[in-house]
């Protein structure tokens, strides 16, 4: 294989098929490729008539093997907004092409035939020093590679850094991060979450200095330091992200599931700056009416939902056995049926209280004692799943008050036989 970083001259526009971005710089990594696309320098629409076309902005044509062909483009920001660009596909180079992208990283060209990689912006020299670095001040055009350089620390891991020079840039976006699509915003979080190091993510967003513009309620955890014997972190934000580290390593296959549960442990002690501000304390930061409009991402409802009721229950678990045996029926009766989501919850609580720096959580809640909980909780949850008042309500003809009464009688009962503590 060659490789060269020569300036390509931006007037070459002979007619040649590149593999560009993700798939080159993947596969200089070693890391198993995903998507392949390609840029076709020098073609036009016609060239690919034969193709399915898709894209709105610009034409994008696949081909049977699922890799998608784009023609080099020259982009010119003309307003704010995802979409606030002016497109050019007439006569670009490959220079012109590369140039137009975010990092150095995904600025490598790939000539399958050949077998040559093309690098006029020093790339692979930034991989192997894993060194995140801008390309140009058009960087500056979409705010939104603020959010994808963060996930990229998140997916490649600590040891990758950003360049000076670009967090020197960033920092100067901060008034063009207010144009942040909602929708896209939810996107790139949704895919740092899914990484292993998702706590990077929103670590890297803090280092940038634009954490406080992207997402307040998040920034506000930095600010708070609790300082009692459960907390003696440095801020609420460093206990986050701590619960976030300990929930990555859960084997949980579905990326649903994966998500209910980093949201959770993103969003578990959100109302903790407001509950202190205004109460002096941390009581009521598991209220729903307080933290629903702490929210700053916006979420689908099918991860808001369950994740709500984590974080609502979030204190009444570890506080079962102080709690009235009809709160208790009520506890574990908000999971409906869904033992998967209280499975979410006892792990949540697991990372929360070991994501804490206290003597007693960690004595408390080691792996060991987890198990014997974990499995006293799901037993609890089965045998009050199980149960059915059929047979009794046939003996009995009760009235529809008489029936409440008794199915909560006989679930405390049930409760009674199976939690310890």
């Amino acid at each position: 294989m060659a490789f060269t970083n020569e300036l390509l001259e931006n007037t070459d526009y002979t007619k040649q098929i590149y593999l560009v971005g993700g798939a080159v710089r993947d596969k200089l990594l070693g890391i198993p490729i995903k998507d392949r696309d390609y840029v076709a320098v020098g073609f036009s629409e016609n060239d690919f008539k034969h193709l399915h076309k898709v894209g709105k902005s610009f034409p994008v044509f696949l081909q049977k093997d699922g890799s998608q062909i784009a023609l080099a483009r020259r982009e010119k920001k003309i307003r704010h907004g995802y979409n606030g660009f002016s497109i050019e596909i007439q006569q670009v180079s490959l220079y012109e092409d590369l140039k137009r992208r975010d990092l150095t990283i995904n600025a490598i060209a790939f000539d399958e035939a050949t077998q040559t990689y093309h690098d006029p912006f020093n790339g692979i020299q930034d991989l192997e020093n894993k060194t995140l670095r801008h390309i140009s001040e058009a960087f500056c055009e979409d705010p939104l590679r603020v959010l994808r350089i963060a996930r990229f620390r998140a997916r490649l891991g600590g040891e990758w850094k950003i360049h000076p020079s670009t967090k020197v840039l960033i920092y100067k976006m901060r008034d063009e991060l207010h144009f942040l699509e909602s929708n896209r915003v939810y996107k790139e979080v949704e895919g740092a979450l899914l990484e292993q190091n998702s706590h990077l993510f929103f670590e890297s967003l803090f280092e940038l200095g634009v954490l406080d513009v992207i997402f307040p309620s998040i920034y506000a955890l930095t600010t708070l330091k609790e300082g009692n014997l459960h907390h003696l972190e440095a801020s609420v934000f460093a206990h986050t992200m701590e619960v976030l580290k300990l929930v990555e390593s859960k084997n949980i296959k579905s990326d649903k599931h994966r998500l209910i549960l980093k949201f959770a442990s993103l969003y578990h002690d959100i109302a903790k700056p407001y509950c202190y501000r205004n109460f002096g304390n941390s009581k009521g930061h598991d209220n729903l009416k307080i933290v629903t409009p702490l929210l700053d991402i916006a979420l689908p409802n099918a991860i808001k939902t369950p994740m709500l009721l984590l974080i609502q229950n979030h204190i009444k678990i570890y506080l079962l056995s102080k709690m009235r045996p009809a709160k208790c029926v009520a506890f574990f009766e908000s999971y409906k049926k869904d033992s998967t989501l209280l499975e979410l919850q006892i792990t949540l609580l697991l990372a929360d209280k070991q994501g804490s720096i206290s003597f007693e959580a960690q004595q408390k809640f080691s792996d060991s004692n987890f198990f014997a909980v974990r499995t006293m909780l799901l037993n609890a949850f089965k045998a009050l799943l199980a149960y059915s008042p059929k047979e009794w309500i046939a003996q009995n003809t009760p009235s529809p008050s008489a029936i409440k009464a008794h199915i909560l009688k006989e679930k405390i009962r049930i409760l009674k036989g199976i939690l310890y503590f």
